[in-house]
């Protein structure tokens, strides 16, 4: 489709919706919005609009809509799939200045809150309260809850408690109508509609743009431990996690660092646990009442005995919890700066076949010689494998990586798995679609698109094209 390029008269009726302290132009202001996390991306829009409210961005979309212009939602730019970054141009709408906590119902157990809102922040209100929001991806302290409802984020407590889609109740969207659509609420059971929340959440800005989430809650857990164990073998690993399913342990967390990874954070974050030399590491945290995580802490200390398994780390007290968080949420950072470029790449399997797969990857990487660290979540099946450019004159790395990429998901679609747990398909990700979604899949999702788009003026060139 050929969209219309902005002109200062188009730029004049922008400015009867927006103030024009909340337009952006200049180069050195739009930068910061070419790009997402992900590497090699830069894609400027012409303008960058800063929403304050809902009748702003329904007006801005039925603007865009009207006058065939691109426009891409952008939360905290933490993606790893180029989905915030605008790719035909146009307008990047920027939710930054939506960032209010609007209702904190505790009786309920819901939050209503503004698309802006930062993950990290949501937390700590919601702690003052004694609830808990369970969704803590790495990226907490920069992502939006708007951000991660689009993307369907999830985080290293999904275990136990799931990821974002498990707790969106309610949603208000602007489509590039103009409309506003409202779709459930402070609701446990609702079976009213077409279950448009689980459309939404997920779809990365390619549906409608989300101006209002309303989140289930629950009581903040009364203790937390978390442990982190040095071990050799895979088969370690794999042995440990049949017994804690066997022996009926649900943790919140269950979470994989390689050596490689291990050692690069070890050497970046001022302060990291004093931990062994070992080749694969896990973290297993458990949350509840006291007695039944003091039972959940014996059962992991005999399996732990059983398996010959001595180097254990136990972080009881706050302090020793927030450093070893902490070292784990830099494990990204740590790599993206180890080397002169970086991509990552998520997948997902069954968890019963994660060390399966974990053993098949080995001899792919390893044969074409890249430097691969890998982390990612053992009790939910998703991987990151991370492959690190040592100097930007390694030659035909490029190449090398995308053999590698390729062989890795067709790996994990064998093993039952997705091309992606968590990160969403974005721009990166969308050569692969094939592999998973079937034709009449394919067809169904641009129908469902056009339905809600016809224009394709919502994030177009993300997921699919059409």
């Amino acid at each position: 489709m050929d969209y219309q390029k902005i002109t200062p008269k188009l730029i004049k009726k922008i400015e009867e919706i927006v103030d024009r302290k909340n337009i952006l132009m200049h180069p050195e202001d739009i930068e910061p919005y070419c790009h997402d996390e992900t590497p090699g991306l830069n894609f400027p829009p012409e303008l960058v609009v800063r929403v304050k409210n809902h009748t702003q961005v329904a007006q801005l979309l039925e603007f865009c809509n009207k006058e065939k212009i691109p426009i891409t939602p952008r939360g905290g730019g933490t993606g790893l799939t180029g989905g915030a970054v605008p790719l035909k141009g146009g307008i990047v709408v920027s939710f930054e200045k939506m960032d209010r906590i609007k209702d904190i119902d505790a009786k309920n157990y819901m939050v209503v809150l503004e698309p802006g809102v930062i993950n990290g922040t949501l937390q700590r209100e919601l702690a003052r309260e004694g609830l808990f929001y369970p969704v803590n991806p790495a990226s907490l302290d920069s992502c939006t809850i708007g951000g991660n409802v689009a993307e369907a984020s999830s985080g290293a407590n999904a275990v136990k408690y799931g990821g974002t889609k498990e707790y969106v109740s309610g949603l208000e969207a602007a489509l590039p109508s103009g409309e506003v659509i409202k779709s459930g609420g402070k609701l446990v059971k609702n079976v009213t509609d077409y279950r448009l929340i689980q459309l939404l959440v997920g779809s990365e800005g390619t549906l409608a743009a989300i101006t209002e989430i309303t989140l289930k809650v629950i009581p903040l857990p009364e203790v937390r431990i978390d442990l982190i164990a040095g071990l050799n073998k895979l088969s370690s690993i794999e042995n440990i996690l049949h017994k804690i399913w066997k022996r009926k342990i649900i943790p919140a967390s269950i979470e994989y660092i390689d050596e490689a990874a291990v050692r690069i954070t070890r050497d970046y974050v001022q302060e990291a646990p004093s931990l062994p030399d070992c080749s694969h590491y896990i973290i297993i945290g458990v949350d509840g009442r006291e007695e039944e995580v003091n039972r959940d802490m014996e059962i992991l200390d005999e399996i732990f005995t059983e398996e010959g398994i001595q180097d254990v780390l136990v972080a009881g007290d706050r302090q020793d919890q927030d450093k070893l968080w902490k070292f784990r949420q830099s494990v990204r950072d740590a790599l993206v700066h180890s080397g002169s470029m970086m991509v990552e790449e998520d997948m997902v399997v069954p968890r019963s076949r994660i060390i399966e797969f974990m053993e098949k990857s080995k001899r792919v990487y390893r044969n074409c010689n890249i430097k691969t660290a890998i982390y990612g979540h053992l009790g939910d099946g998703n991987l990151h494998y991370n492959f690190i450019k040592t100097s930007p004159g390694e030659k035909e790395w490029e190449q090398k990586v995308e053999k590698v990429l390729d062989r890795l998901l067709r790996m994990a679609i064998f093993c039952g798995g997705k091309i992606s747990g968590e990160h969403g398909i974005g721009l990166t990700k969308k050569k692969y679609l094939p592999l998973v979604i079937n034709k009449a899949e394919f067809e169904l999702m641009k129908k469902t698109k056009i339905a809600f788009d016809p224009n394709n003026i919502l994030n177009p060139g993300k997921i699919f094209d059409l």
